[in-house]
Formats: structure tokens, sequence, C-alpha cells
């Protein structure tokens, strides 16, 4: 075989295991090393192909594609720095549990440490952040080649499921000519490959006696399912905002952050006496408040992880379970426990949401057009919140608990927010609700939208800097803020709907949120001036007025 039956013969066998092991979208940076990849890729019939020219955005992108589902999706993109682009995203994929492919093709090895152009040492580069690394060997005539690629794969798809999903790295050596053979179709053969799923690991019995707390974060699996198990009288459930299980299970506490944050010494005591156990599922939740109380606590602590790599913030548990949440949760039994330690705590939410419910009209910050988009917003939709504010004031502002979350809190950062967006919204209608700086960070990631007809309504919070940093200890230095952390940037977004082509809306005043403005179809910047200094002084008054009704109530 010449050369380009060779490497033809690797790329396409590379592709086609990955789409028998589940990747079925792939979203491809341009560029030249990585032709025969992209054109693979392109070719397969299996696969799904997204084009987008930002390798950082890029495999954001990918991230929110893989975001509701955990399906595996690959990222193509040629040599040097382009690679390094895919660092912030492979280390969000690794602490969210995200199964990115990264597929970088590479110089072949006598390019390397050369001065070559457009070289870099690409060995194992997110060697802190992926599960699973290898690099091919240059295409050849050995009789092994097609064999090592799909043992390589087998190896690798065990990373695509189960308690040790995450992200991997797959380097391509390719040398010059780059261009495949377009018509060896016949080497996508392969037939798709059942899951392996997840396995038990410590199946044991155990049993929980008395009362107990659940908190439950985020989860890879879908736990809807598991209400017949955990709704009892004796066990209270409280909810992270990304936990879609809030939606159907009834009695969830959802306002755990103003709570804990207002609790008062003698009913720190009441939860100290009466509560048994606290049972933690998937990720740690959003809430400092909740955590806070959780590291402080002297309640036993337990904890079910989907995965192997168990966390532990933010306190290490007694004990921990390890594989499915549904499978593990039939192996407990509960027993024992009332209903009066539940009544109080879901009591005391029922309060808090119908407080804001009846006094939100008295705000006009960025929680209260939070509030009334919430209020507005179908159904039907997803939300997907940006870091800092938006996913905290989706927790206290949200009083229905009707709509699918999505956040990226793996890392927490705001890099990427957009673009992550943009690819949960391939699959469903979404909102995103982001800051100025957030938005700003990402504007490369719109692109992909206008290139792929993506609709998605988006929500900027103007506030003209880091709003997040007003309610930190840092605010309190007047003569270093603004410069060091309000970083006020005097954006005109404007200019970015017109660049992006979408439609632009200004809105100033909140009764001008309704059901027609949140809910319109297409790709739209709603853009919302605020004041971070009203934002503070409104968001403090509703927390501190919230505070002394919980600390009024009696157990």
């Amino acid at each position: 075989m010449n050369h380009q039956e060779l490497l033809t013969r690797q790329v396409f066998t590379l592709v086609d295991a990955l789409w028998s092991y589940g990747m079925e979208e792939v979203v491809i940076s341009p560029g030249s090393r990585s032709t025969p990849l992209a054109i693979a890729a392109e070719l397969h019939p299996g696969i799904k192909t997204y084009i987008h020219p930002d390798e950082r955005s890029a495999a954001f992108f990918a991230l929110g594609l893989s975001k509701a589902y955990h399906s595996p999706v690959g990222i193509i993109c040629t040599s040097g720095t382009a690679a390094a682009n895919y660092t912030p995203a492979m280390a969000e994929a690794d602490l969210s549990h995200i199964p990115l492919i990264a597929l970088t093709a590479d110089r072949p090895h006598e390019l390397r440490d050369t001065g070559a152009p457009q070289s870099i040492d690409q060995n194992n580069m997110y060697r802190n952040y992926v599960k699973f690394y290898t690099e091919l060997p240059l295409a050849d005539m050995h009789a092994t080649a097609v064999e090592l690629i799909e043992s390589k794969i087998l190896q690798c798809a065990k990373y695509f499921t189960g308690i040790d999903i995450g992200p991997v790295h797959i380097n391509i050596p390719v040398r010059e000519p780059l261009m495949p053979d377009v018509t060896m179709l016949e080497l996508f053969h392969r037939t798709q490959k059942h899951s392996p799923g997840y396995r038990m690991v410590d199946a044991s019995a155990d049993q929980f006696e008395g009362t107990g707390l659940l908190f439950i974060g985020e989860t890879v699996e879908d736990i809807t399912g598991i209400e017949r198990v955990v709704d009892r009288d004796g066990l209270t459930v409280i909810a992270d905002p990304r936990q879609h299980l809030r939606k159907s299970l009834k009695n969830a506490v959802t306002h755990h952050d103003l709570i804990f944050n207002a609790l008062s010494d003698e009913q720190y005591k009441f939860i100290e006496e009466n509560v048994d156990f606290i049972l933690r599922i998937g990720e740690p939740l959003t809430s400092k408040a909740a955590n806070k109380f959780l590291a402080a606590t002297k309640i036993p602590q337990y904890v079910i992880s989907e995965l192997q790599s168990v966390k532990t913030y933010p306190v290490s548990p007694a004990a921990s379970y390890t594989g499915r949440v549904t499978d593990t949760l039939e192996h407990l039994v509960f027993s024992g426990g009332n209903a009066r330690f539940k009544n109080w705590l879901t009591d005391i939410d029922g309060f808090i949401t119908e407080y804001i419910d009846e006094h939100i009209s008295d705000f006009s910050d960025e929680g209260r057009f939070t509030y009334n988009i919430i209020q507005s917003t179908r159904e039907e939709r997803s939300f997907f919140l940006s870091s800092s504010m938006p996913i905290r004031d989706m927790e206290r502002y949200d009083t229905l608990n009707v709509h699918s979350i999505y956040a990226n809190r793996g890392a927490n950062g705001i890099d990427g927010v957009v673009s992550s967006a943009l690819g949960t919204a391939v699959k469903r209608p979404v909102t995103l609700m982001i800051g100025d700086i957030a938005l700003y960070h990402d504007m490369n990631g719109l692109i992909i939208s206008k290139l792929e007809g993506i609709d998605i309504n988006i929500i900027v919070f103007n506030n003209n800097g880091g709003g997040i940093f007003s309610f930190l200890p840092q605010y309190s230095d007047k003569n270093h803020f603004e410069r060091l952390f309000g970083t006020p940037l005097d954006l005109d977004f404007t200019h970015t709907a017109a660049l992006y082509d979408f439609n632009h809306i200004t809105v100033a005043e909140v009764d001008e949120i309704d059901g027609d403005l949140v809910n319109r179809p297409g790709r739209n910047l709603i853009e919302i001036k605020t004041d971070r200094d009203k934002n503070l002084k409104e968001h403090q008054k509703l927390k501190n007025d919230i505070a002394e009704m919980v600390k009024a109530i009696e157990h």
C-alpha cells in the first residue's frame, strides 16, 4: 500500500472504532495537519459534524453537546497551540465527568524539537485532566496496525460511561501528504456496541436508622425514579438547582442557601439533635452556606458517588458507596424516623417561597429580573447558567422548580459558557443567563450559532463589571476595588449582536419581561442594564428579611 492508503486505513479505522463505542458527534476546528481526521469524520455515515474555527470555544461547545446525556463527543484540531486551546474545556470535562474525546493531529517525530513551525510538545499535554491518553504510531504497513487502533479504542472507551467516565486524549502524528482516499468508505464497516454501563462497588445492604438529611447535587445519571425510595417521613431531601429530580420530588427543599444562611443557634442545635445521619448524593452543592453547614456539623455523613474518584468536599464522609445512584439506594435500608423534622424544614422552605412570591415586587435588582424571567419562561425551555451570579440567583429566586438547569460547575470558570450553552441548545430550547464579563470572555463562541443555525435566547445582565465581587470582602477596599475587581468594560452589545446575526433587545424595566420576550424563537440577545451597587443592596435586603423570618420560626 502507498502512503495515502496507509493513512486512510489508519484514520478511517480510528474514527469508525470510536463511532462503534458511541461517538456520534464531532466538532472540527479547521487546520492543515488534521485534514485526514476531519475528512474521516465528515465522511462517516453515522457521525454529525460541526465546524468551529476557535478551538477553545469548540471544545466547550462539544462539552455542551454532551452535557445532558453524557454521550461521548469528539473534538478535532491541528497541531501546535490549537491543541493547547482545548485545555480549559478538558479541565471542566474532567471535573464534570464529560466524555470529551480530544483527537489532536501532530507533526511527525522527525519535525519535533527541531524548530519546525506549528510544533509544540503535545505528548500527554492534558495529563492532569484526562482518564486515558495514547499516541498512535505513524501510519505504516505493519500487520497489527488496525488491531492496535482497535485495542487502544477498547481501552479508551471504558471511560465513555461508568464510574470512571471522563475525557480522553488521542494524539495522532501525521506525515504529508495529508489527503486520505475519500473512496475507501468500506473501512466504515463496524456496528455499534452496547455500553458496559455501571457496576456496583461496595454493594452492601447497609442500614440507616432514624431521621436523615439527603443532599442531592448534580448527577451524571438521571435519577428520576428514586422518589419511591427517598420520599418518606424520615428523610428530608435538599436538591441543588442542577438536580432535575427537584421537578418531580414533592417536598424537596430548594431554598437551602437562604435557610442555612439564617439559622439561629437554637435552630442549629435542633438539627444536630434531631438528624441521625446525612447522605450526600452526586456532586457537591452550589450553595456556600449549605457546604459550610456540612463542614461544621457533627452529624455522621455518607456519600453516594457515581465516580470511582469520590469527591469528599466539604468534609470527608464516614463511608462512601460507588456506582449507580439507583442501584446503591436499592442496597440501602432506611428505617425509623418521623415526620417532625421534615415538616419543620419543608415548612420553612415553603414560607420562603411564599415570601419571595409576595414581596418580589418591592425590588428591581437583578434578582427581580431573574424571578420574572423564570416565571415567564415555558417549562420546556432549559436554562444554562453562567457561574458567579446567575446560578446563585436561580437558586434563590426560583419558586417554580419546573425547568431543567445546566451549568459548568466542575471548575466553576466563566470561560466557555456561551459555547457550552450553544452545544446544549442543539438538542433543546435554551435560555442562557450570563453576565457581561462572561459573555465577553466567550464572544467568539457565538459564531457557531451563525454557522450551524442554532437558536438560543441569551439574557445578559450588563452591570458593567464583575458583579459577584461586590458580595465579597474585597468590596470594602474602595481604593482598589473598581480597577482590580469591578473591572468595568463599557461594552455595547448591540455591536456583538450585529456581528453574529442576533436580534438585540434592550430591557430597562422589569415590567418589560414577559412570555413573548423570553420565549421568542430565533437567536436573541436580550441585554438588561443594571447597577452593581443597587444590586448588592437589594440582594442583601431580601436575604436579611428572609433571615429574620426564618429565625422566628419555632420547631
